[in-house]
């Protein structure tokens, strides 16, 4: 598992939860390099963007991009705005035969299975702060501001 992150504390938080190596996501045109060598030059097999950031989606595919060959790129994140617009040549994802993937979320059987796992403590969820639903906009402007480290979790 390699993790990236432009934020120091997400990254030693990151090898504190299992991370085998960490990457400073700060600039991603070096991303893209830093990854294959950590790879062998072979590149990840599964990639999620959980930023939605443009310039990270476009370090990761392209003839010389982070995924590897038949990886799979998983889109979570997403930003608004025609600065964020993804656009990529399909000619490395043929060559290359690279998926990408869109993912919303997850269907009620599988939260039953996440929250098995966090029970049985197979699973930890990191928690940054856990705030009174009144002051769910302060939490907002806490993830929005990448300022957290975890989930915000508000309490009714």
């Amino acid at each position: 598992v390699i993790a990236v992150s432009r934020s120091e504390d997400k990254r030693l938080k990151a090898l504190e939860v299992g991370a085998d190596e960490v990457n400073d996501g700060s600039d991603s045109t070096t991303l893209p390099s830093a990854v294959r060598d950590l790879t062998d030059g072979n590149g990840v097999d599964v990639i999620f963007e959980c930023v939605g950031a443009r310039e990270i989606m476009d370090a990761c595919v392209g003839w010389t991009g982070a995924l590897g060959k038949k990886g799979r790129l998983v889109l979570v994140g997403y930003q608004s705005g025609e600065e964020n617009d993804f656009k990529c040549h399909p000619m490395p994802l043929i060559v290359y035969e690279q998926s990408i993937i869109g993912s919303v979320g997850a269907t009620l059987e599988d939260l039953k299975e996440a929250i098995g796992y966090v029970q049985s403590g197979q699973m930890n969820t990191v928690v940054d702060s856990t705030i009174p639903l009144q002051k769910f906009q302060d939490g907002l402007d806490k993830i929005k501001s990448s300022s957290c480290v975890g989930k915000i979790v508000c309490i009714p």
